[in-house]
């Protein structure tokens, strides 16, 4: 599957990857959930792996975004997380870049490079507490908008 032609739902929370696990299913066309890359150092890929393993396989792929982060790409491979986002900053020497993505390679992981392709939409930021079908209502509509 290329991911460079599926529509992207940006997570900011474990509700709102929720939400797009519950829009990516009824959506009818291929889509793939991330989370943000100013978020990456927040959330860390921790984060996605425990949620990775306390839900049911997604319809879709669920990329971890490390951001301008080498050492979060090495984190999150270390977990094995199934696909990655990395988006090296230009002081990151290429060496780097292509010695992560081999890593990346050779245990099955996908390493994607640069910044998610459009279309993409992020939620909103979360807010006291989560409305499960106002998130999914908004992702089920802008997916549908497409």
């Amino acid at each position: 599957m290329s991911f460079i032609d599926l529509a992207t739902l940006i997570i900011n929370d474990r509700s709102q990857a929720l939400a797009g696990i519950a829009a990516a299913t009824a959506y009818h066309g291929a889509v793939h959930i991330e989370t943000p890359a100013d978020m990456a150092d927040v959330l860390g890929p921790a984060w996605l792996r425990a949620f990775l393993g306390a839900t049911p396989k997604p319809p879709c792929p669920v990329i971890f975004h490390c951001g301008t982060a080498p050492g979060l790409v090495l984190a999150a491979l270390h977990l094995r997380l199934p696909a990655l986002r990395f988006d090296p900053a230009p002081a990151i020497p290429a060496r780097v870049t292509e010695t992560l993505s081999e890593i990346a390679e050779h245990q099955g992981s996908v390493l994607l490079l640069g910044p998610p392709p459009q279309p993409h939409w992020r939620f909103p930021p979360p807010s006291g507490r989560p409305n499960m079908q106002a998130l999914t209502a908004a992702a089920t509509t802008w997916l549908n908008s497409l």
